[in-house]
């Protein structure tokens, strides 16, 4: 989760999906690339707190302490999971050697960061025990202290003015940390009015310290043109900056610039190379984006093999299309060996956390008898949770339960309800049959002309039978001008989609060389 000073900058994730739903569907994304925030990633720590125990007697004792100090804070907050273990262990190997200092640290992020996690009690205790030697150094103005005890003050205490007012006192005397910290309560709005100018200048006063944080941060404003004008160039430049000093999110985000071409020259190779670097330093969504490219060949050589290591990495770090995309890859045996039971448990803990696709690709399995005894009834509801979060495709499942009459009674009306929810959400396979209801008259007045409206949406995303379906329409001259070489090409269309029924059409008017490549 990271400290709880949360990170402005955004996680850019490739929400994509390595199989389509439903049968003869064509491979594509099935929720677009997207940015989003991420948790607060804490300024590199400008080391100022002399004291620490009163007996300290060594200079190397207290640089001891000081890169101990460091590693904690930096580690988690640039993303780097294996780093911040590390950091955690020395933390806690100073806490449990009676250190007051180490134990208010690590206590004071216990609440809300699972890695640091204490009793209740000794959490209480450890707190109790360090808030009045932090505070001393505070009122002295120590800026590390100060921060400390906004922190305190932040999460622990419910006191968020008297928060901001010790982190105003660190930031004014230049404590990244602080500033970074103020930034996002102004950026986010919270307790004081929303205000990108002020946040933006508070992560530009970390930035001009060459703090990779502050820099994380004021990249993602530019990228937005929040509080800055939109300059996606200034982004590169930033989150490269704070990249080269480690900040796994920042590498992140950059495979996410060359991979678009944004504020940069479209490059797959140096995408790759930076997804990388971030999934190497711990970070999920680096993990998730070099699995994801990996899996679809992009800027490396196709490898679901790889993927897999990398999906997994993340999946069990908790990054939730991590655990979806390794679901799949078991479902479909891609680089692993096939194993639905597998595929049923990652799909499961995604489930868990509410993800709608994780919701229907269990319905799907429970539909389909895979990995679990076939049960329409526990489909229907796993496909019913996954629409209430207006799934399209799940919506498309319940207009095919309506449609033939499985769990709930048959009904045409629902079922047209439901397919035209999915098609204009764009499913194929729901345009297909959406199309189907107006050339019957089922649920709706008949209608070739509607019917080959939406054959046509749903043919020209690939789908096989929407094709096969319209070529139809064309021969006889349905809802549409009447044109046998239009037929021919949709049939041809279809047949190499490997649509049996367009195939024996062919053959039985004379065409063999449908089966040719497109040149």
């Amino acid at each position: 989760m990271g400290f709880r000073i949360w990170d402005l900058g955004f996680r850019i994730s490739r929400f994509h999906y390595l199989r389509n739903i439903g049968r003869g569907a064509r491979r594509r994304s099935c929720r677009p690339l997207r940015l989003a925030l991420l948790k607060v990633a804490s300024a590199a720590l400008v080391f100022t707190f002399s004291v620490v125990r009163a007996d300290e007697e060594t200079a190397a004792a207290m640089e001891e302490i000081r890169g101990a100090v460091e590693r904690f804070v930096n580690a988690r907050t640039a993303g780097s999971t294996d780093d911040f273990l590390v950091a955690v262990a020395k933390v806690r190997e100073m806490a449990d050697a009676g250190q007051t200092f180490f134990r208010f640290l690590l206590a004071v992020h216990a609440a809300q960061e699972p890695l640091c996690a204490l009793s209740d009690e000794q959490r209480e205790r450890y707190l109790n025990e360090g808030r009045p030697l932090i505070r001393a150094h505070a009122q002295e103005r120590n800026a590390l202290a100060q921060y400390l005890i906004g922190l305190d003050c932040d999460l622990n205490l419910n006191q968020p003015e008297e928060a901001r007012n010790w982190y105003q006192q660190a930031a004014a005397q230049g404590q990244t940390l602080a500033q970074n910290a103020l930034g996002l309560i102004y950026y986010l709005g919270q307790g004081v009015p929303q205000d990108d100018d002020k946040a933006s200048e508070y992560f530009r006063q970390a930035a001009l310290q060459g703090d990779r944080n502050g820099e994380y941060n004021l990249a993602s404003l530019y990228a937005q043109g929040r509080g800055v004008p939109k300059d996606e160039s200034m982004a590169l430049t930033l989150y490269t900056r704070a990249a080269e000093k480690g900040h796994s999110s920042a590498m992140n985000n950059l495979g996410w610039l060359y991979q678009e071409g944004r504020g940069t020259e479209k490059d797959l190779v140096a995408a790759a190379n930076w997804y990388r670097r971030s999934a190497e330093s711990g970070n999920a969504d680096g993990q998730f984006n070099y699995g994801f490219i990996c899996v679809r060949g992009r800027g490396v050589p196709r490898n679901p093999r790889e993927a897999g290591l990398w999906f997994a990495r993340a999946a069990n770090q908790g990054h939730v299309e991590a655990q979806v995309n390794i679901g799949l890859l078991y479902r479909d045996g891609d680089g692993v060996k096939q194993d639905n039971r597998r595929a049923l448990t990652w799909f499961a803990k995604a489930a868990e956390k509410r993800h709608a696709m994780a919701q229907f690709f269990i319905g799907q399995m429970y539909e389909e008898g895979r990995g679990v005894p076939q049960d329409h009834e526990r489909a229907f509801n796993w496909y019913t949770k996954a629409a209430e979060q207006a799934n399209p495709r799940a919506i498309h499942a319940l207009g095919t339960f309506h449609y033939r009459g499985i769990v709930v009674p048959k009904d045409y009306a629902q079922a047209e309800q439901h397919y035209r929810r999915a098609a204009e959400a764009g499913v194929p396979a729901a345009q297909n049959n959406l199309g189907m209801l107006y050339l019957r008259g089922e649920g709706v007045p008949q209608d070739h002309a509607l019917a080959a409206k939406w054959f046509t949406a749903a043919a020209d995303q690939g789908a096989a039978s929407a094709a096969y379906n319209l070529a139809t329409l064309y021969e006889y001259g349905r809802g549409v001008e009447r044109s046998h070489v239009r037929a021919v090409e949709l049939f041809r269309q279809a047949a190499r989609q490997g649509h049996v029924g367009a195939a024996e059409w062919l053959f039985k008017n004379g065409y063999t060389s449908w089966g040719e490549k497109e040149r």
